[in-house]
């Protein structure tokens, strides 16, 4: 079975954007010798040619303390990951690109896409497509896409007990990311998410369910291993805990971002534009000390009517 989904995630390599490039050069220029590899996913990689969209990366290193001048930040990496940047730059265009880049480690990265980690937010989005990028050695590669491997495994794992016998290939991913998304803070529909993006990588999906369930019946449905009572119980029971650990979790890794986000106030900007269209100016002292402006700026973009 993992050779086979192996090969599926093989299928999603794609060339990145000359401007996602050169964003990976400008990051593993700045954590020179600690990246190991870099993961191109999320909104920018769907719209792959929309230069408006923020890139997005995962950025596997070997070290947090080696990879952080500062052993403060170092220690919350390790202790509330990931680390979370911001980072601009300027294209050969003259266009300017943006990115928003997690940085774990690679050890972090293979414990937290199996099934001893709790939280799905690692194993769940790195079940969906994603571009494994530079990476350091053929080791490493294998590493990262055991991991992925690993990562649709759980998932599927954790989806079977909440799902009937027959069902399509899109409905049984969707509902597995579905669950996913309900344990993080997200300001969209769970279920509209979840179905966009099963839908969008159709094929993909459909592959992955034959691996798993072996050739759809006559309907286009997958037969589902039928799981004991128990086990249906004990499964609705350990979504129940991540949606009641995940949402603090994640209000606690925005918070620990919001303190130590290298240029987050770019960022949130950057955020509420595309949302709502409303930005304002900044000075460098606001943009040092975001803590200490936030009230200003808060009630300046909420008369600007960034918030409605």
């Amino acid at each position: 079975m993992s050779r086979d989904i192996l090969t599926i995630l093989e299928t999603d390599q794609l060339e990145p954007s000359a401007s996602a490039a050169a964003m990976c050069d400008k990051i593993r220029a700045k954590h020179q010798g600690r990246v190991l590899a870099l993961l191109y996913y999320g909104s920018s990689l769907r719209a792959i040619n929309d230069p408006a969209k923020m890139l997005d990366f995962y950025v596997i290193v070997d070290s947090y303390r080696k990879t952080h001048k500062n052993p403060i930040r170092a220690g919350l990496n390790a202790l509330i990951p990931p680390a979370v940047y911001y980072m601009e730059n300027e294209n050969a265009d003259g266009t300017v690109s943006n990115c928003k880049y997690s940085i774990l480690s690679l050890r972090a990265f293979e414990r937290r896409t199996t099934k001893k980690a709790l939280l799905s937010m690692i194993w769940g989005r790195f079940s969906q497509p994603c571009i494994l990028l530079f990476p350091k050695d053929e080791s490493i590669r294998k590493r990262i896409q055991n991991a992925r491997a690993n990562a649709l495994k759980h998932i599927a794992r954790e989806t079977i007990p909440l799902v009937n016998s027959s069902i399509s290939a899109t409905k049984f991913w969707a509902r597995g990311f579905k669950e996913s998304y309900r344990t993080e803070l997200r300001p969209e529909s769970s279920g509209a998410r979840s179905e966009e993006i099963v839908t969008r990588y159709k094929d993909r999906y459909e592959n992955l369910a034959v691996v798993f369930f072996g050739n759809p019946n006559s309907n286009g449905e997958f037969t589902v291993p039928k799981p004991g009572g128990f086990e249906k119980i004990t499964c609705k029971w350990r979504w129940f805990w991540r949606r009641f650990w995940g949402k603090p979790a994640t209000a606690v890794r925005v918070l620990n971002s919001a303190m130590t986000f290298d240029g987050g106030i770019d960022y949130v900007l950057h955020k509420l534009k595309n949302y709502s269209g409303v930005t304002i100016e900044i000075s460098e002292h606001q943009r040092r000390h975001p803590i200490l402006w936030s009230p200003i700026l808060g009630w300046k973009l909420y008369r600007k009517g960034a918030f409605k």
